[in-house]
């Protein structure tokens, strides 16, 4: 058997990667949506890595590991990552984009390598600590290559704090995450997550536009089940796919 066939088979692998907006700011969930509809963009707002926390305390600028974030989280599970979660600092909603993962890969969307920083498991984030530390010493961090590669690096696991104070965990792993670099142009035919109710009021938006780089979107609720959404994607309204 081809791997592609097998691939397409494995419920546990998605086809699509999805970028998922959050309130923050005093600018809510679905504005943000709204503005990525309207500019065709999605903004790299957040620095990530464990490369962040050195540069800013070193004074320097951390921009250059500002990232698009996005999970393989299979469609019909995305409704989980919107949930309250305990230990996460803040919480995603319903809102977002879709694009398939075989449109990431060629854009340079890349997979999140998670390094485990458990006491005595973390003998690979220390040689990498020592990298990031000798080039923010050497100068600016931003032109140096290891700044490429630390936005894709991401810790994990658990233990004591240095003076054994409190603990610490940092266990997201499993949100299966990928990165791209710098702000990323969804300009060409991606899905758009959104309740059901809220539908009208972002293809509103889009028809607004004089020139709309978004080709006749596909809209999806995340709260919608896998035959709910392959039901609407195969155009049948929610009473046709009602079960009475």
């Amino acid at each position: 058997m081809q791997v592609e066939r097998l691939l397409a088979r494995r419920t546990d692998l998605s086809t699509f990667l999805v970028h998922l907006t959050r309130s923050s700011g005093g600018e809510s969930a679905k504005d943000r949506l709204k503005n990525i509809v309207r500019t065709h963009v999605i903004e790299a707002r957040s620095p990530y890595g464990p490369a962040v926390p050195r540069i800013q305390k070193a004074g320097q600028n951390a921009d250059s590991q500002k990232c698009v974030c996005f999970t393989e989280t299979p469609l019909e599970h995305v409704h989980i990552l919107t949930s309250e979660i305990d230990d996460r600092d803040f919480r995603f909603e319903p809102y977002g984009i879709a694009i398939s993962k075989k449109q990431g890969r060629k854009r340079g969307v890349n997979p999140v390598w998670y390094l485990d920083i458990t006491p005595g498991h973390n003998w690979l984030t220390q040689p990498l600590e020592q990298m990031i530390d000798t080039v923010i010493a050497a100068g600016q961090f931003k032109d140096n290559p290891l700044a490429r590669l630390t936005p894709f690096i991401e810790q994990m696991g658990r233990g004591q704090h240095a003076h054994g104070e409190t603990g610490y965990k940092k266990e997201f792993w499993w949100e299966r995450e990928w990165r791209y670099q710098g702000d990323f142009d969804i300009s060409g035919r991606p899905i758009i997550l959104c309740p059901a109710a809220d539908q009208p009021e972002i293809k509103a938006v889009l028809e607004e536009q004089d020139a709309n780089a978004i080709d006749d979107p596909s809209f999806i609720d995340p709260q919608w089940s896998l035959e709910q959404i392959i039901g609407k994607l195969a155009g049948f309204t929610m009473d046709d796919l009602g079960a009475f």
